[in-house]
């Protein structure tokens, strides 16, 4: 799946990593309950975030925007 452009609330620690608090997906605002991996690449700063019904989405950020995707579902969906 491609990454869509979206709106993402985040607060950032002193040495300037996001952490995502809420996500906007197909219209609905998702709350961030877990951080997994981050990582940093030429595009920006790469985070692996779990909501509630346990999909997991990876955000990219590049400082102005966010894009996102869905990276994985929980058994049995999809």
């Amino acid at each position: 799946m491609t990454f869509r452009v979206t709106e993402v609330e985040a607060i950032y620690s002193p040495d300037g990593w996001p952490r995502p608090i809420t996500l906007l997906w197909n219209g609905e605002m998702l709350p961030v309950i877990d951080v997994g991996r981050r990582w940093k690449t030429e595009g920006g700063i790469h985070i692996l975030a779990r909501v509630p019904d346990e999909r997991v989405f990876e955000l990219s950020t590049n400082g102005a925007l966010w894009r996102t995707r869905v990276i994985a579902y929980p058994p049995g969906v999809v």
